[in-house]
């Protein structure tokens, strides 16, 4: 499926009223302003070139991908959404160095081996809730590897996943898509966008689908609306986008490793793979969200502007979910399971202030940033569990719901986090062979956690941090640029946690509260070119990148952690993108990664980690992975599509008890495109491959979908 490439055609999606203002503006002729939030990618390339162009996350600027001293990868929702992609793992398998780590509740990645649970972002906003993010409304997804926190503020350093939405715009056009698949799939999605007057557009994307599974009992429904307007009287700029979206499923946590007693080693889950251990008649999962995000922009002079972006998250979760967490009986052969309800309200507000413009000092010209930011995040989870809920066979599970007494109170929390920031960023031109990219971020972090229940406690604690970026690009040759590249993140208590158990501000314990924050470092080089008279681009990357102060769980306290440690990943990155001969296309990417536990406590007593994790490799990390895709795409007519994805192997817990094998599943299309009108039948798994695709535990191991097949008909108008 589609995985890593820039904008087909490079669609705009920004008023036609500023063009006029770009045209006064002091830069480049044939370069163009698409800063955020607002995000522009013009020019008329093949309807699926996949090359890249400029970008907005790496820099919060439009620079050319060329003049970013980090990789920078990028994906194209029509294309992903064109093999049935509809959550952000879907969409982003195969892109190198990104490995899927979701949960049935939530989304989560590794990114070049560390966690990007407080690391997603929509439109440059952070949005680090527990849920799963609808893509509906979304043009392209772009990725930054490395750390980000210049930019964007605390983070576990692996990189940055930002989705850039739809926006109206002058000649946007609207479509209409309907499409039916495997497992009773089926739905729509509308995108009307429209010109009001010389000053005004709106657009509407709206959608709904429904689908059952390959497992056992599992369904899922989903729809979203996406209004958005602008205004623009080519000095001043208003854009408001709001978007609510619902999206309703059977949750499955997947299934339980086996062995045969305590002494034998773990093998795969000897189930067939459709099997679940849930009760699909009671147990739910409900993500309601409501996204407002507005950006004011007034141009000051043709090389300064001053920018406001207000954004707000409103996010309900709720579940109901039975699910396997351990072994027992005659030889193993029945699985215990727990019972656990959730109630969710989480409020996010950001607010961001930005001055961006450029000016000349003697030879050297800057392209300069400043900002101010100001965030404001409510978490209050309420849990209900009961555990050990009731037992079932390993092989074929009851799914009839248990006559046991319902889950009583565990947790009833409050969690509040402000944070306050300022940035200045500056990317010098010294010579058209010599860049340079330099930038600083002051954070003031507070973190406060309430427990409600009986006997519980308050824990509160502020962090401050200076995040520098530096790099340098240097262009001897025409088509080729070489850089290097330093940059740092920190991770403070109840900011984000790379053992996956504090996902943003919401999964902090009263206790972590207490630790000193994370931090990661990256260096970086390698080298960016064009080839075959720019038909063809291709990035070359080295890294290290390193988590210090690690947090290690204490074996006697799940809930505990002590602050010692080094976990570091070094590795290598290849993307190749672009047209091979009139009308056929390539895109692919792979990455080599070696992601070890370096340094680790080593004590005895009560308070020491469950296992010695020194020289163990990170959990649900591949070695190796990444996608190649060869198309052949004319303006009109047939066009066709075949690759592969492929996944090397992944541990699944930290003590290095069991590894999912490696798999490389193939993907291809075929269609016909009209002048208005595309016809596509899509298949994912062509083989039917029979892999797992994630897993958050022993007891939780996702198999992956077997062969799908998706018909799909769009019309444009």
């Amino acid at each position: 499926m589609p995985t890593q490439c820039i904008s087909e055609r490079r669609l705009s999606v920004m008023a036609l009223a500023f063009s006029s203002l770009f045209s006064t503006s002091a830069f480049a002729e044939g370069e163009v302003d698409d800063r955020l939030p607002h995000i522009e990618i013009s020019g008329e390339r093949s309807h699926y070139d996949p090359r890249p162009g400029k970008v907005s996350t790496a820099t919060r600027t439009a620079t050319d991908l060329r003049d970013v001293p980090q990789t920078v990868n990028s994906v194209n929702m029509e294309e992903a959404a064109s093999y049935g992609a509809q959550t952000m793992a879907e969409a982003l398998a195969g892109v190198p160095g990104i490995t899927n780590n979701s949960d049935t509740r939530f989304d989560s990645f590794k990114i070049r081996g560390f966690s990007s649970a407080g690391d997603v972002f929509l439109d440059g906003i952070r949005d680090d809730a527990q849920y799963v993010r609808s893509l509906g409304n979304i043009e392209r997804i772009e990725i930054l590897k490395g750390p980000a926190a210049v930019l964007y503020g605390r983070g576990s350093g692996g990189g940055v996943i930002n989705r850039i939405s739809k926006q109206p715009g002058a000649d946007v056009q609207s479509s209409l898509k309907v499409f039916a698949g495997s497992y009773s799939r089926l739905g729509f999605a509308a995108d009307v966008n429209k010109v009001l007057s010389e000053q005004w557009a709106m657009r509407i994307n709206a959608g709904r689908a429904h689908a059952n599974s390959f497992r056992d009992g599992v369904n899922s429904s989903r729809q979203y609306i996406a209004p958005s307007l602008k205004w623009d009287d080519g000095r001043t700029s208003w854009l408001l986008q709001t978007e609510f979206s619902e999206f309703d499923r059977t949750p499955d946590r997947g299934m339980p490793a086996w062995r045969r007693n305590d002494r034998s080693p773990y093998q795969l889950p000897p189930a067939n793979r459709a099997t679940t251990y849930g009760v699909p008649s009671r147990d739910y999962i409900k993500d309601s969200t409501l996204y407002l995000r507005s950006t004011l922009e007034h141009r000051i002079d043709q090389d300064w502007k001053l920018r406001y972006t207000l954004g707000m998250l409103h996010l309900n979760s709720i579940f109901d979910n039975t699910f396997a967490t351990g072994l027992t009986g005659v030889n193993n052969n029945m699985v215990t399971r727990a019972r656990w309800q959730q109630n969710l309200h989480q409020r996010n507000w950001q607010n961001n202030l930005e001055l961006e413009g450029n000016t000349v000092t003697g030879a050297v010209r800057h392209d300069m940033l400043f900002g101010a930011e100001y965030t404001v995040e409510r978490r209050q989870p309420t849990l209900y569990s009961r555990s050990p809920s009731s037992s079932v066979s390993l092989l074929n599970p009851s799914k009839a719901p248990d006559a046991l007494a319902p889950p009583a109170l565990s947790t009833n929390s409050l969690h509040r986090a402000d944070g306050i920031a300022l940035y200045a960023q500056d990317q010098l031109t010294f010579s058209p062979q010599w860049k340079m990219l330099a930038g600083l971020r002051w954070d003031r972090f507070a973190a406060d956690s309430t427990s409600r229940t009986t006997g519980g406690g308050r824990a509160a604690r502020m962090t401050s941090a200076l995040s520098p970026r530096l790099g340098v690009v240097w262009s001897p040759l025409a088509d080729h640029s070489f850089y290097a590249s330093y940059s740092k993140s920190f991770i403070p208590s109840g900011g984000a946690d790379t053992v996956g158990l504090d996902t943003g501000t919401g999964a902090s314990t009263v206790s972590n509260n207490a630790l000193e924050p994370q931090s990661s470092r990256q260096y970086e080089v390698g080298v960016k070119s064009d080839w075959l008279d720019k038909k063809i681009s291709t990035t070359l990357s080295v890294f290290q990148l390193d988590l210090y102060n690690r947090r290690t769980q204490v074996s006697s306290n799940p809930n505990l952690f002590v602050i010692s440690g080094l976990e570091r990943n070094r590795g290598v990155e290849l993307s190749v993108n672009g047209q091979l001969a009139p009308n056929w296309f390539v895109r692919s990417g792979f990455a080599l990664q070696r992601a070890r536990i370096v340094e680790a406590p080593l004590c005895r007593g009560t308070n020491c980690p469950a296992a010695n994790l020194a020289g163990k490799r990170s959990v649900g990390v591949s070695g190796a992975n990444g996608s190649v895709f060869l198309g052949y795409a004319p303006t009109f007519g047939f066009f066709s599509e075949a690759g592969l994805v492929y996944e090397g192997s992944r541990y699944v817990d930290i003590a290095n008890r069991l590894d999912l094998p490696a798999y490389t599943r193939w993907d291809g299309k075929v269609g016909y495109r009209f002048s208005k009108t595309e016809l596509t039948l899509a298949v994912t798994n062509l083989t039917n491959r029979q892999y797992y695709s994630s897993s958050t535990g022993l007891s939780q191991i996702m198999p992956g979908s077997p062969r799908s097949v998706l018909l799909s008909a769009n019309h444009k108008f």
